[in-house]
């Protein structure tokens, strides 16, 4: 099936909307250290995309950011689990944990450069089983003083269902945008 292409004044039927793909469901400022996002996720899609632009924090020390799936309240059990991997400069790197009480997106270190990225989808965060994710970051690191680039996975072994999630700096307020899409799987 090709991408779908739409002139103004077309009539759009529902076949011809259901092949659209993506469906903004929220834009959300980051504006403090924990930033929660809620009622993004719902019954309607099982596969969210989440997209996290021109994110920094308030100084230039090497920070943390962390994801937290929510319901009323984050859950902060030690059920979290997740792996990174990648690169800065010409130096690789890897890590991980399990049973952890939130899964690493990124570290960040920049208040002044273009910001952080991050890109992950997210599955089955509203069903009564385990909730994953999986995508790519990139982030400014002044301690290596270079642009450090990562793939990111991790979820939450849970059956909750989740309706949101925050993410989450270690000490310093964070900036950026957070856009959540629903997608048909």
């Amino acid at each position: 099936m090709g991408f779908p292409t739409f002139a103004s004044g077309d009539v759009l039927t529902a076949t011809d909307m259901n092949a659209v793909g993506l469906w903004k469901i929220a834009e959300v400022s980051l504006t403090s250290v924990t930033n929660n996002i809620s009622n993004v996720f719902s019954s309607t899609y099982n596969a969210y995309r989440v997209v996290i632009t021109d994110m920094n924090s308030a100084t230039g020390t090497t920070r943390l950011v962390t994801i937290r799936f929510r319901t009323g309240s984050d859950d902060t059990g030690a059920n979290y689990f997740w792996s990174a991997y990648g690169f800065y400069s010409a130096t690789a790197f890897n890590g991980g944990a399990a049973n952890a009480t939130s899964a690493e997106l990124l570290s960040l270190s920049d208040s002044t450069n273009d910001g952080a990225s991050a890109s992950f989808d997210v599955h089955n965060p509203n069903l009564a089983k385990a909730t994953t994710f999986g995508g790519v970051a990139i982030g400014f690191q002044s301690n290596v003083g270079f642009y450090a680039q990562r793939q990111i996975a991790g979820g939450v072994n849970t059956a909750t269902q989740y309706t949101g999630f925050s993410i989450i700096g270690t000490t310093d307020n964070l900036s950026g945008t957070v856009r959540v899409y629903g997608y048909r799987t």
